[in-house]
């Protein structure tokens, strides 16, 4: 007895025998119904049935070979042209123009094959492709230009993806952005609005194009500013370079560079050049780094921009320039440390302070040395320093002084030695001064050494955050123990508090019969 699986091997043996003679039936059966009756009419018509086959053989073999060459053509096509397009240029060529070209191939090979192989005049035919091909490429004309605006963008590259560009088209505001994408339609360029901006190539193809990306990564940035006449030229370069140089953002090498640009009808035109990376800094932010930086130089120095005016004054004209000699109490209350100041206050240190040019490179105080003056910056910019543990390393540059700040506060109030040396940067002026002034203010009013060593000891938090910014956050407030421990050295160091100044017991000194705390002064 056999098994079931012999039986179904045996019958699937015999469906594939029986489907082979079915599928070879029909064409015997319909050849032997040709050739029965035909071959009566070959033998009677033999001369004519010759030329026939060999009309079909021609026509058969010409449209065969017709068609193998527009097949080669297409293959030759994409080998040589296609392929060598996306391996230059890294991009893949659109499948519509690829299907374009290949249905132009085989139309013009079908319309050579029905004039030669069948003889027949395809004059009208030839005619009739053209006049659609026109109205085909007037309807599809912007897209056509777009895509060969594209090949010869990606021929000629102008410009890359990445590149940060311009676009200057007559009637549209000028767009800046970056490329972030080329096809061989549209460009697609983000803004410094991040946003997208979808540009056609024959668009982009036809407009002026400046690229801020070559032929080296950083471009040049200029700032015009406009300042009376009465202020002396050299002056103006000196604040306008430091607060070029002070600005976040633009490059230091090469540095900014600032000069007269020429003489307008309000006053004299200043130009600030830098340098930007716009794949580090777009070009807006920029031009408001500095500018906001140049224009804190300026407030600090007693300038204003030159403006159109008309003014019609039947009183004595007010004073629109601060002068560093006869404005200086204005320039010292604008100073934070001496905010709390009464103008009377002020005017006694104003007439005191001694005012200073540094040049730039040298140094206005060195680490460690002793001091018993205290410095305003009016206009430069200065460094600060502090020894590496290390001796031969150099010095750690800590931060920048800039107009409108202080230092050297710590030896003033304390007696302390130079913390730290400062260098100008710049050409700089300063203005010193001394511990006499100073003890002659708190003598007079004791109580603003409080808010003096609250100021100072912000400072020196700060200071402390930039040489060690994981240790100590930048933004944390001033603790009250640093602020009595300053408060404890002013009144060793100054005679003026000594008995006038209260101080917490932990900042006594013992070996000091006059450091008991005397009564806390009334309101």
């Amino acid at each position: 007895m056999s098994a079931p699986g012999n039986q179904d091997h045996a019958a699937g043996t015999e469906r594939k025998k029986w489907s082979v003679v079915e599928r070879l039936a029909w064409p015997l059966i319909t050849l032997a119904l040709l050739l029965l009756p035909g071959w009566p009419l070959l033998e009677l018509y033999g001369a004519e049935a010759r030329e026939l086959s060999q009309r079909l053989v021609f026509w058969t073999l010409g449209t065969a070979i017709g068609f193998t060459i527009a097949w080669f053509l297409v293959r030759l096509i994409d080998v040589l042209v296609w392929d060598v397009v996306e391996h230059r240029f890294r991009a893949h060529v659109p499948r519509l123009l690829k299907d374009v070209v290949v249905a132009g191939v085989f139309l013009a090979t079908a319309i050579t094959i029905l004039g030669v192989v069948f003889r027949r005049d395809v004059t009208g035919l030839w005619v009739s492709s053209g006049v659609l091909g026109i109205i085909i490429g007037f309807a599809v004309r912007g897209t056509i230009a777009d895509v060969f605006a594209g090949i010869a963008l990606n021929v000629d590259r102008p410009f890359s993806v990445g590149d940060w560009i311009e676009t200057h088209v007559r009637g549209i505001k000028v767009m800046r952005g970056r490329v972030v994408e080329m096809n061989w339609r549209s460009t697609r360029i983000q803004t410094i609005d991040n946003t997208v901006v979808v540009v056609p190539n024959n668009l982009l193809a036809s407009t002026v194009l400046v690229n801020l990306s070559l032929p080296e990564p950083k471009s040049r940035f200029e700032l015009a500013f406009c300042l009376e006449f009465g202020v002396p030229a050299e002056r103006v370069l000196r604040i306008l370079n430091a607060g070029a140089l002070a600005a976040k953002g633009p490059l230091t090498d090469p540095p900014p560079k600032v000069y007269v640009n020429g003489v307008t009808e309000i006053g004299v035109e200043y130009k600030v050049r830098y340098w930007l990376d716009p794949v580090e800094v777009s070009p807006r932010s920029g031009r408001h780094q500095v500018t906001s930086s140049i224009l804190q130089h300026l407030y600090h120095a007693g300038i204003s921009l030159a403006y159109p005016k008309q003014d019609l004054y039947l009183a004595r004209m007010p004073n629109r320039q601060l002068s560093r000699d006869a404005d200086r109490e204005q320039l010292l209350s604008r100073v934070e440390l001496f905010a709390a100041l009464r103008p009377e206050e002020i005017r006694r240190l104003a007439a005191a302070a001694q005012e200073r040019a540094v040049l730039a490179g040298e140094a206005v105080v060195r680490q460690r040395d002793p001091g018993s003056s205290l410095y305003v910056v009016v206009e430069g910019l200065l460094g600060v320093y502090k020894a590496a543990p290390d001796a031969a390393q150099a010095p750690i540059h800590v931060v920048e002084l800039q107009p409108g700040e202080f230092f050297g506060e710590m030896s003033l109030l304390t007696g302390a030695p130079r913390a730290a040396t400062v260098i100008a940067n710049t050409d700089s002026i300063i203005y010193e001064i001394g511990a006499s002034e100073i003890n002659a203010l708190l003598a007079h009013r004791p109580e603003i050494a409080l808010r003096m060593a609250e100021i100072v000891a912000r400072r020196e938090r700060q200071l402390a955050a930039a040489c060690a910014p994981s240790e100590t956050p930048a933004h944390a407030e001033p603790e009250g123990g640093l602020v009595q421990e300053i408060l404890g050295r002013m009144r060793t160091f100054f005679s003026s508090l000594r008995d006038r100044l209260h101080v917490s017991p932990s900042e006594r000194d013992p070996s000091d019969p006059r450091s008991d705390p005397p009564e806390p002064p009334r309101a």
